[in-house]
């Protein structure tokens, strides 16, 4: 038996309307992420349940060193992304993004700001940030994640045609390099992870994804194999093939000159209906609640007793005379 809805004619599909870039006016919009043991009462890892919120343009730019931290460490938070709307401009205690809150932070009614400063307390919470090999670990790692700006400041000499501009960015490379091979292990500091490496990923990432193979190319090989190997680890993997992950923009490709109208995507776009428009959320984690109505109940039940203690040892009236 066949029913009439075998033989109707089939809808057409909705066509996906497709954002160019930062100019087009859209609104505010977020991209979650919760591992897969998160609650909002607890996570396995014992951080904070609460989502951190992130908030930065829907570019790569500043926002992509905390968001690389946040997924390696498995942290559930919001990516909130702002195209051509400001926000955000009462938020940030300088004006700028990025900017995280949420989580621990919003007890201490902190919002913070500063890619770098972002990094180092996600580092910090998640236990990144080489403290487990003691003071000259974490020095080591803050040196190196420093190596990963500077080089991340001058990654635009591979467009270059002049000698002298490649041979500067030659030369930190070799350093790097010489500092991964320092300890043991693919790390920068050996079997450990730590944000020094995520920064390394970033920019050398960059580089192989502006001119695949360049590294090799220009015999630098061990760092090749550290951005395979790093891009492999399971949650930068999943990252890196997820609608969270932003496409370059012809301003970050660096080749032409920086321009205005230089953050249009490289590519297609974006699908606009892959992301929800931004609503901020409350997550109740349970245990005692403080709400206001159950402080001024605990407020008048203190009041009864202690008017029933001070009638229990007030000493009986005497009897009035005759």
């Amino acid at each position: 038996p066949t029913s009439s809805l075998d033989h109707a004619p089939m809808a057409p599909a909705k066509k996906s309307v497709m954002i160019a870039g930062l100019n087009g006016p859209h609104p505010r919009s977020v991209a979650e992420f919760r591992p897969a043991d998160w609650t909002p009462n607890l996570i396995a890892s014992g951080l904070s349940a609460e989502p951190l919120t992130l908030h930065y343009f829907a570019i790569r730019g500043l926002g992509e060193l905390p968001r690389l931290m946040l997924e390696l460490a498995q942290m559930p938070y919001d990516s909130v992304m702002y195209w051509d709307t400001k926000e955000f401009k009462d938020l940030a205690p300088f004006g700028q993004m990025p900017l995280l809150m949420g989580g621990d932070l919003d007890t201490q009614d902190t919002v913070l700001c500063q890619s770098s400063t972002i990094v180092r307390y996600i580092a910090k919470e998640s236990h990144l940030d080489g403290s487990e090999q003691g003071a000259v670990g974490e020095g080591r790692a803050d040196m190196v994640f420093e190596c990963s700006k500077d080089l991340s400041s001058n990654k635009n000499a591979i467009h270059a045609t002049i000698d002298a501009e490649k041979e500067k960015l030659h030369g930190m490379l070799k350093k790097a390099e010489e500092m991964l091979d320092e300890f043991e292990g693919p790390f920068f500091s050996g079997m450990t992870v730590t944000y020094a490496d995520v920064g390394m990923f970033h920019v050398l990432s960059t580089i192989e994804e502006l001119k695949p193979g360049y590294l090799k190319s220009n015999d630098f090989a061990e760092l090749s194999d550290f951005v395979t190997l790093f891009a492999e680890l399971p949650a930068i993997a999943a990252y890196l093939t997820s609608g969270r992950r932003m496409p370059l923009t012809a301003n970050e490709v660096g080749d032409v000159p920086w321009a205005a109208d230089g953050y249009k995507y490289k590519g297609a776009g974006i699908q606009a209906d892959l992301y929800a428009e931004y609503v901020e959320r409350v997550y109740s984690l349970g245990g005692d609640d403080d709400s206001e109505e159950d402080d001024e109940d605990d407020s008048e039940m203190e009041e009864v007793e202690e008017e029933e203690e001070v009638g229990a040892k007030r000493p009986a009236a005497k009897k009035a005379k005759k």
